[in-house]
């Protein structure tokens, strides 16, 4: 096995998980390999850490994971948080009252919780079960302390999006991804034929990022950022790209993460993630090490 890497870092839509939200069986059966040799797996994702929590658990990568776009690190085993951060609460408010004004929708993540108003975009408590639905979010964040890690933000046009994260950006001490697709399963999409995915872009305390997390979990388990393997897809990955050791884009990646990739696999629909770890580590026969 190739003991150059020591872990490594997947993002789940649209890398991990196919485009149903299904993690190939290929996927599963590579990360428990690897973790039977020693290699850690961690689930880096803009979703709430208890959205990870069930991939992570399904594929083996256990116990850390990266969520809400770096704006938590965790052991969800010993429910221990080894990094994290948030908005403050008088941005928070401003932040929520500048979105409600442009009409735009939005999420919340308190925590490892996913907070809503109604179920729109696939946001949906059958399809994510870290939903919690409330009367208005303006009035939680204005009665309730529990700290604020994103907003995320979903419309159809993207020139909405953008025009909302240049106001955010202009007034406040924040950072906000790039403007990208949000992918959605068949079974959630409004109409079956020529189906056009929402925009969605996350906002977030300043600083924080996939790559802030990986610098911090890599800190916290004395491996050297040398010595990791990041895969993604999205807008959200640049940075995860930026310091990654080697760096591995999905066939499906935006071209900005394929620019930045040190090799472009196969899609997330032809388990890529799978494809490529038996490339970098080595490994074959995946089935009889596992029943080793």
């Amino acid at each position: 096995m190739n003991n150059k890497y020591k872990i490594v870092f997947i993002d789940i839509d649209g890398t991990l998980v196919n485009d149903e939200k299904i993690v190939p069986e290929e996927n599963i059966k590579m990360i428990q390999t690897l973790k039977k040799n020693g290699i850690e797996v961690v689930l880096a994702s803009g979703r709430p850490y208890h959205s990870i929590e069930k991939y992570s658990t399904q594929v083996g990568a256990i116990p850390y994971i990266i969520g809400s776009n770096g704006g938590i690190v965790a052991n969800f085993v010993e429910d221990k948080k080894i990094f994290s951060t948030n908005i403050e609460k008088e941005n928070a408010l401003e932040i929520a009252k500048l979105i409600k004004e442009n009409n735009i929708y939005f999420t919340v993540t308190i925590s490892g919780k996913l907070l809503v108003e109604d179920e729109q975009f696939s946001m949906t408590r059958e399809n994510r079960n870290e939903l919690v639905l409330v009367n208005s979010l303006e009035e939680y964040l204005k009665t309730n302390d529990a700290p604020v890690i994103k907003f995320s933000l979903m419309d159809d046009k993207k020139e909405n999006l953008q025009k909302v994260r240049k106001l955010v950006l202009d007034r406040f001490n924040i950072d906000a991804t790039e403007v990208d697709e949000f992918m959605i399963p068949k079974k959630y999409r409004k109409a079956e034929n020529n189906y056009k995915f929402p925009y969605v872009m996350d906002i977030m305390p300043k600083g924080i990022s996939k790559a802030k997390a990986i610098e911090e979990l890599c800190k916290y388990l004395g491996i050297e950022i040398a010595q990791t393997v990041v895969f993604g897809d999205g807008l959200n990955d640049i940075e995860m790209f930026n310091v990654g050791g080697y760096k591995v884009a999905m066939g499906n990646a935006a071209d900005q993460i394929k620019e930045l990739a040190d090799v472009v696999t196969k899609t997330n629909n032809e388990a890529g993630v799978a494809y490529e770890l038996n490339k970098i580590f080595g490994i074959d026969n995946i089935r009889e090490k596992i029943n080793d």
